[in-house]
């Protein structure tokens, strides 16, 4: 029930600041057996939430551990349906707790459930496939096999108009599911060869440059134009808050997406209550109802009047951390 709730909450979030999304072959997908779900990862945290609101059942999804080490973090990552995978230079005990984390995984695949990792370990907001880091898809696979766990890989393919810019254009292709027990020779999974397969499927579907975004038709950018307007004299200031202040603390990084959306997420709806029951205190409970409805429909329609700007620099290399103030005057 809170999977449900928290994934159409994003759900209907993601259609302010994605305005032009394209779903493709999602009727691929196998619902109903479990699967480890490997994709591209070219914009952090984000990534994962496309993913997340498009595939069907409850998905787990593997985050780098250092975010998990404060107790608070923890308590809320988990809840998010997060689970925790270590480097080796982030904790001393990092094969001890991330055995745990693959036995956890182990059992939720059991249960029918699914579980989401980026092979490619870290990502880079570049439009290129780069190196995998196999060991969790190993393990993974491995103690699926062993436990008779009939374990599908389901591969998706996402592409991004910008990693910079808001509103964006996005595309989620899945493609066809790998049977890993269609590469067992002498009674062992040949993981190697399921990657490689992987590899190969996402190269041939990803783009290797930004989407181009589709432009409105004539007709609804015209109806849009009366709505925009009031949605950016009442509304545009509040979101350029928050770009401004998170472009500033993500600059050089990959994060600039996955924070910019949480912030909007959480406080948007806030604002537009607080708002409606000020005005509604002062003038009655209908000016009130007017306004909770009015400010998001104007909003929405702010952003999808704008022109869907792509990525300019895309083969700039951005950090996927943060430098901290005490890491800055080591």
């Amino acid at each position: 029930m809170f999977y449900s709730l928290v994934k159409s909450f994003v759900k209907f979030g993601l259609q302010w600041y994605i305005t032009d999304l394209r779903t493709e072959q999602l009727e691929l997908i196998q619902e109903k057996t479990p699967s480890l779900i490997v994709a591209n990862h070219p914009n952090s945290f984000f990534d994962a939430l496309i993913i997340a609101v498009h595939a069907p059942g409850e998905i787990r999804f593997l985050t780098r551990g250092d975010l998990f080490e404060k107790p608070v973090n923890n308590w809320l990552l988990r809840s998010l349906f997060m689970l925790p995978i270590y480097k080796k230079n982030d904790v001393d005990d990092a094969a001890v707790r991330n055995a745990f984390t693959y036995e956890e995984c182990t059992r939720l695949l059991k249960d029918g459930k699914h579980i989401l990792i980026f092979p490619e370990g870290r990502s880079h907001n570049q439009y290129t496939l780069h190196k995998f880091m196999p060991e969790g898809c190993d393990r993974l696979m491995e103690m699926c096999y062993k436990k008779e766990v009939a374990l599908q890989i389901q591969p998706f393919a996402l592409s991004y108009s910008s990693f910079s810019f808001v509103p964006k254009a996005v595309a989620i292709q899945a493609l066809p599911p790998i049977d890993p027990t269609d590469y067992i020779e002498d009674h062992v999974v040949q993981m190697t060869a399921v990657l490689q397969k992987v590899r190969e499927e996402l190269t041939a579907n990803m783009l290797v440059q930004p989407l181009v975004p589709k432009e409105n038709p004539p007709d609804l950018q015209k109806f849009l134009w009366i709505p925009a307007k009031i949605g950016y004299y009442t509304q545009f200031w509040y979101y350029r808050l928050w770009r401004d202040y998170i472009r500033k603390k993500t600059e050089g990084t990959i994060f600039f997406d996955s924070l910019l959306f949480g912030s909007l997420l959480f406080s948007y709806p806030l604002v537009v209550l607080l708002f409606s029951l000020l005005i509604g205190g002062f003038f009655g409970f209908m000016w009130g109802l007017f306004v909770f409805l009015v400010l998001p429909f104007t909003s929405y329609c702010m952003v999808k009047a704008q022109r869907i700007k792509t990525e300019e620099d895309f083969e700039v290399i951005r950090k996927n951390y943060f430098v901290t103030k005490e890491k800055q005057n080591d």
